[in-house]
């Protein structure tokens, strides 16, 4: 395993060389830089969304929830006990993911697919995972695309607004209303409302699936870039943490970035999201057998794989001898070592995605200035299949937030997990705004 490590160390990808309460700093730092509009790797983006206001019971809305590569729409009520029904669900793909379309196009779709339930309800909470400037109106505009999803003109457009217009041409009556959240936002504010009950002190949203995202709530005399606050009020404050700069990437991080479609952006994400994970995986496990740290056979065995998903890189770590799975299919015939090397590299990638995960929770938690006592816990509600799928994933998150949440920095917080959160959280955002 000599070999491996070598190769790990020099290239930046083994998780023992980051220093993860550096990184929680440097982190806190691009918050402050931020929120007081100043030049930062993070946007730490209004939401103008309190999470105060009580649900209506017994309304219906639209919730849009726009994901990675998928896009799902529903109606959703909520009963006199405050439990969510969700009715008429469709799943569609997301617009521009297998092709690249205009923006006409795109509004055309989207309007599409919110149009057979467009009579049923008069306000639409839209769920929208990419970045998106959000105005004192709750609409917003594109900031710019990630994930891959290709649609031109777009960007700078106003989201809530363009899609009320793509109705109206499709003969539909316009909403009432379109509250435009990221999908963080939506998270944070389902985990508020599964557990009513509980005496949260705080609370925190996390994505980590296709995407990764992180958002808390910020008191508004601390909001500085924007004028005319409520300085007694709060709002949850989207970090579009996946853009976090001062993250320690290595050379062969940086030989990845270059062969993605927006190189130089959004460099922690590619190093955590699921839509980046086993791409980045695959490069590494080239690149080692190109430097030489595998076999001349393992190189051959790996140039023949023209791609490989975060879900195929988890099924060779769990069952790296399986014939079963890509790589595994991949290293039949391979000596031991080559395998065994394979595994380990992998793992070291998701251990240290885990780590920088737990970087991405730990500072927003600290940053609210919450679960100081230690009966009065932060809710930090966690979406997304990277976070929940991946091998020992949870686990060395939780880990690695114990570790930088200890001593003067100790918090009271735990992680929840609520169904179909962006829905929710969509729909509560439009209930209540």
């Amino acid at each position: 395993m000599g070999h491996i490590e070598t190769f790990l160390a020099e290239n930046g990808l083994n998780p023992a060389g980051i220093d993860a309460l550096r990184c929680t700093n440097d982190f806190l730092a691009e918050m402050t830089l931020g929120l007081d509009g100043k030049p930062s790797s993070l946007a730490m983006i209004p939401t103008y969304i309190e999470t105060s206001r009580a649900v209506p019971r017994g309304r219906r809305v639209v919730a849009l929830d726009a994901g990675g590569t998928n896009l799902r729409v529903a109606t959703v009520i909520f009963d006199e006990t405050g439990r969510a029904r969700i009715e008429n669900l469709t799943r569609h793909r997301m617009p521009g993911i297998d092709e690249e379309i205009d923006r006409a196009e795109f509004f055309r779709q989207l309007a599409a697919y919110v149009l057979p339930l467009a009579g049923r309800a008069d306000r639409v909470g839209f769920c929208f995972s990419y970045p998106a400037e959000i105005l004192p109106s709750r609409d917003g505009k594109l900031i710019q695309f990630t994930k891959e999803v290709k649609a031109r003109g777009v960007e700078g457009e106003l989201l809530g607004a363009n899609l009320s217009q793509a109705l109206e041409r499709a003969g539909a009556r316009a909403p009432e209303k379109v509250i435009l959240l990221n999908d963080t936002v939506a998270t944070l504010l389902a985990g508020r409302n599964a557990a009513p009950e509980r005496p949260f002190d705080g609370f925190v949203g996390i994505v980590c699936g296709t995407g990764l995202n992180a958002c808390y709530v910020e008191k508004n005399e601390l909001v500085r870039k924007v004028a005319g606050l409520d300085p007694s009020g709060s709002q949850i404050i989207n970090t579009e943490s996946g853009s976090f700069g001062p993250t320690p990437v290595g050379s062969v991080d940086d030989a990845f970035d270059r062969t993605t479609a927006n190189p130089g952006r959004y460099r922690h994400e590619k190093m955590i999201s699921g839509a980046y994970l086993g791409g980045l995986g695959l490069f590494a496990a080239q690149e080692a057998a190109r430097q030489g740290f595998l076999s001349a056979a393992a190189r051959r065995a790996l140039d023949q794989a023209g791609s490989l998903s975060t879900r195929e890189l988890n099924d060779f770590i769990l069952r790296p001898e399986s014939p079963d799975n890509t790589l595994g299919a991949l290293c039949q015939g391979l000596p031991a070592e080559d395998r065994r090397d394979l595994t380990r590299l992998l793992d070291c990638l998701v251990e240290r995605a885990a780590l920088l995960v737990a970087v991405t929770i730990a500072a927003p938690l600290l940053k609210s200035g919450r679960g100081r006592e230690p009966g009065a816990s932060v809710c930090v509600t966690v979406d997304g299949t990277t976070f929940w799928q991946l091998k020992s994933f949870r686990e060395r998150v939780e880990t690695g937030v114990r570790s930088i949440l200890s001593g003067e920095r100790a918090r009271a917080w735990e992680i929840a997990s609520v169904g179909d959160a962006p829905l929710l959280g969509a729909a509560i955002a439009a209930l209540t705004n």
